[in-house]
């Protein structure tokens, strides 16, 4: 009898394991929630909370690439309203610990954007930067994945203008760090 419950043991856990084997290869696309943070030189710094859409291709276990769109709700204090987002395109690198969880590094270019509206003045600021992030991914099943990550996008951006009392102003915001931890979801194709 013991060796019956034995047999069934072992091919259960056999079959959970084939089972819990991931696709690591193909197109993948998630959502995320993030905690965003950004500043800019001499502004101090904003924090709220952003969603993101991500989605990507692995070419194979370990080297894919990915685009991942974000926007923060409000950064802004008490009468200023401030909003951050970011397109991101990057080569992903992963490490795959076991057919479970794995790891990522990321670098890439970033189109951002900051948008400022405080009474009468309203600019929005855009530019191009760089992008980096790091991550934990853990696959809850064979096409769907539950991740961790921290990314953090900088550049330099310029405001499209505006005008206040009948003059024109522009200018911009240098060495703008945008930086999120983000929990996110997706499901491999």
């Amino acid at each position: 009898m013991n060796k019956m419950k034995l047999a069934a043991l072992a091919a259960l856990i056999a079959s959970t394991g084939a089972m819990a084997e991931t696709d690591k290869t193909g197109f993948y696309v998630g959502g995320a929630i993030n905690q965003v943070k950004a500043s800019g030189d001499g502004d101090g710094s904003s924090d709220g909370v952003g969603f993101g859409a991500y989605g990507g291709y692995n070419f194979n276990e370990w080297f894919g690439l990915e685009a991942n769109l974000f926007a923060s709700g409000d950064l802004g204090e008490e009468g200023v309203d401030v909003g951050a987002g970011a397109l991101t395109f990057t080569p992903k690198f992963t490490y795959h610990f076991n057919d479970t969880f794995s790891a990522f590094a990321k670098v890439g270019v970033a189109s951002m954007a900051v948008v400022v509206d405080y009474g009468p003045f309203d600019a929005d600021y855009t530019g191009w930067g760089v992008t980096w992030g790091v991550g934990v991914n853990a696959a809850l099943t064979e096409k769907l994945n539950l991740r961790l990550s921290y990314d953090e996008t900088r550049g330099d951006l310029d405001d499209s203008g505006f005008w206040y009392d009948n003059e024109y102003y522009n200018g911009e915001i240098d060495n703008v760090k945008i930086s999120q931890i983000s929990l996110g979801l997706h499901y491999q194709f």
